[in-house]
């Protein structure tokens, strides 16, 4: 208390000031709200890595305001006023070593990217004229990195850092990169399309433009967050409807159903809706200070899911794996933000929607809880030929359950309980309508059923028909295409 004029320490109703003539400037470690702050030219404020502040008015900034990261911790500032002046924020960015890199967007407004590369030297990774600032183009499906040159978004005079765009980042080791700019304290959007049928692809770069976490899915906050907001606004696919993060070598998709906080400036994935160009919301209301992390899933109990996961291996050799959970409120069908499609959609190996297949191979699916006694899961496999492979059920917290991998051609059941299914194709193996697993509390026989598919649909904004399933006919398939009055 003998640090504030008034002898009292301030509580969220308090505007504080911060004055130019202190021996010692203050530094927050904890999560500390107020009414105002204003900090005074010549002064100084420092927020560490496990710090934030909160304040419900306006915060004005003259002199020296500095926020800290480490690897794995980020400090927050959430203005629901008006915010004036510049703001330091020292954001973790991993190592270039081992193609590791990192998913970044700026979480300040108003600072141009070749100052950053300048003020950033000896930090930010390099190869010749190039340094580790990139941008993915989905029309292309390409990468472009900074090299200096006075053209486009490298522009020495234009080329701003857009706020919620992400972008590709590495250091020389892991370090700390220096973002100077001012605070954005309202509602962001950017613009993202579906470039899937033009030759390209569904995804777009973004990031949180804001310099405190943001509420990424129902199971952060159930009413506002990223995932849900722009779910609604059918700005992101339903059949992707998660945010895709980048894991060092692969992109994890996370759902509603899992607790994740995206870190202050963190990068990701996500796939729009539209061929046009519509607006990814990026809503003020979704900040939080919670978080220790940039895309690290909270523990949860896991004792109360009823799931299993499948894995693709090569030998000793870890490919890909693919989820399946069971739980109320779902359907056999689409279910957004719960079943979430591969970002890879010739993933080693993947699942397909029991009902209103659209052609989508999905990383998760969830499924009510009665399928677990009698559900029949189109599988998708991929893999070349002349390659063995196993499927291993590699773990499963379902109550008595049989898991049977059953192949349409071969006429097989493989009791996963009992042994991984072991395979060495004579031909390449992709798409659905061979490969299923079936979900039964009773034990099978090659006899007892037989399951085979054929899957029409049309993709969005496709100009044709896509028919699945063909190479489990041994007869001839005639199709017959009726229009919505039941007209041949």
């Amino acid at each position: 208390s003998s640090n504030w004029s008034t002898s009292e320490v301030p509580t969220s109703a308090t505007s504080v000031l911060i004055r130019n003539d202190l021996t010692n400037y203050p530094s927050i470690g904890s999560d500390f709200s107020l009414s105002g702050l204003i900090v005074k030219t010549g002064a100084t404020l420092e927020i560490t890595a496990n710090g934030s502040a909160t304040i419900s008015g306006d915060f004005t900034n003259s002199g020296t305001v500095t926020m800290n990261s480490e690897a794995d911790g980020f400090s927050s500032l959430i203005v629901s006023g008006t915010a004036t002046g510049n703001v330091i924020y020292n954001r973790y960015v991993n190592s270039v070593e081992n193609d590791e890199w990192d998913l970044v967007g700026s979480p300040v407004s108003d600072l141009l990217i070749s100052d950053f590369v300048t003020s950033n030297s000896g930090t930010l990774a390099t190869s010749g004229s190039y340094s580790a600032v990139g941008i993915y183009d989905n029309v292309t499906d390409s990468w472009e990195n900074y090299s200096g040159t006075d053209q486009g978004w490298q522009s020495t005079t234009t080329g701003f850092f857009e706020l919620g765009r992400g972008y590709q980042m590495a250091t020389v080791s892991g370090a700390t990169l220096t973002f100077t700019g001012s605070v954005a304290s309202s509602d962001q959007t950017y613009e993202v399309t579906n470039q899937a049928n033009n030759g390209g692809r569904r995804w777009n770069l973004v990031s949180n433009p804001f310099p405190s976490y943001v509420n990424a899915t129902n199971a952060a906050d159930s009413e506002n967050n990223f995932l849900k907001v722009n779910l609604e606004l059918n700005v992101i696919d339903s059949q992707f409807g998660a945010v895709y993060a980048w894991n060092g070598t692969d992109y994890t998709p996370y759902g509603h159903d899992d607790t994740v906080y995206i870190a202050p400036g963190q990068a990701f994935m996500v796939a729009a809706a539209s061929a046009s160009a519509v607006d990814l919301s990026m809503a003020a209301a979704t900040r939080t200070v919670t978080g220790t992390d940039d895309f690290i899933q909270e523990e949860g109990d896991v004792m109360d899911a009823t799931e299993v996961y499948l894995r693709v291996y090569h030998g000793d050799a870890l490919i890909k794996d693919t989820h399946i959970k069971f739980q109320d409120n779902m359907t056999l069908g689409l279910d957004p933000g719960y079943d979430l499609g591969n970002f890879y959609q010739d993933a080693a190996i993947s699942t397909r929607l029991i009902e209103d297949d659209q052609g989508t191979n999905f990383a998760h699916q969830q499924l009510p809880v009665d399928a677990m006694d009698n559900a029949v899961i189109p599988l998708v496999i991929n893999q070349v030929a002349g390659q063995e492979f196993r499927i291993n059920l590699h773990t499963a917290t379902i109550p008595d359950p049989n898991v049977y991998l059953e192949d349409v051609e071969e006429g097989t059941f493989t009791n996963l309980y009992e042994g991984d299914f072991v395979m060495t194709p004579e031909s390449d193996l992709s798409g659905a309508g061979r490969f299923f697993i079936h979900m039964s509390a009773d034990t099978m026989s090659n006899e007892d059923v037989s399951t085979s598919l054929l899957n029409a649909y049309k993709e969005i904004d496709a100009s044709y028909i896509t028919i699945e399933g063909l190479a489990t006919q041994s007869n001839e398939t005639k199709v017959s295409l009726y229009n919505i009055l039941g007209r041949e």
